[in-house]
């Protein structure tokens, strides 16, 4: 068997963790920045639901997103918003609760610490603007019931507010025989590791492990009407 085969059989076999209520605060090693991307397919798949995505740049590039998602209807769920200075993203989180509707299932939002450390701010707004941000986003979550998914650039003083703040950690780490996660009280190994397989992290092997999924998607489908994609802001 060829071990792009191979890989596509383990995916079948794939487990990934669920998003529940409340802020996830998603840690991860620098070869797996596709998690986030991944999760956040699964989530809208799963739920049939929307995703919220605040952007810092160019972290929500489309062609990641074509590549991991197993069908245009996903796709067109994952509605993207894109803040360039800490003044535009701190806006954008201020601004979510009105933007969240009963198809929202999902906001996600990668490094979110990004523009808080700017030299432009002064000494401790960056650090204001950010706990404003994560209450916005920790309002979001207790009123609609909704995951809230983060990740955050550096462990620091500036970033710890969202540490607290956050339900649960899940940590995904690089391992000898693939990815794996965990949380304070789980571990979910993303494929058997039984004989010692290499599977690779990839773009391409999460597209693999998300078209492995696609059937569990078509149940939560129901009577979705898709809709255009939004995304405000530069590809």
């Amino acid at each position: 068997m060829s071990a792009s085969n191979h890989t596509r059989e383990l995916a079948r076999s794939v487990s990934l963790p669920e998003l529940e209520p409340g802020i996830t605060l998603l840690e991860i090693d620098a070869s797996l920045s596709r998690v986030i991307h991944a999760l956040a397919v699964d989530s809208v798949g799963l739920s049939g639901g929307d995703a919220l995505w605040i952007d810092p740049g160019t972290h929500a590039q489309t062609a990641p997103l074509v590549e991991l998602a197993p069908t245009d209807r996903i796709l067109d769920r994952i509605h993207i918003a894109r803040g360039f200075t800490p003044f535009q993203h701190v806006e954008l989180l201020r601004s979510l609760p009105g933007l969240v509707t009963d198809r929202t299932a999902v906001v996600v939002v990668p490094h979110l610490d990004r523009y808080y450390r700017d030299g432009a701010l002064f000494a401790d707004e960056g650090r204001e603007m950010l706990v404003s941000g994560i209450a916005s986003l920790a309002r979001v979550a207790r009123e609609h019931e909704i995951a809230v998914l983060v990740t955050r650039m550096t462990d620091d003083d500036v970033s710890e507010p969202l540490e607290t703040a956050a339900h649960q950690t899940l940590r995904c780490e690089s391992t000898p025989f693939g990815p794996r996660f965990r949380t304070e009280t789980d571990e979910t190994l993303v494929y058997p590791v039984e004989g010692g397989l290499w599977v690779q992290t990839t773009l391409t092997f999460w597209a693999d492990v998300l078209a492995a999924r696609q059937s569990r998607y078509q149940q939560s489908e129901g009577t979705i009407t898709p809709q255009e994609v939004t995304a405000h802001g530069a590809n």
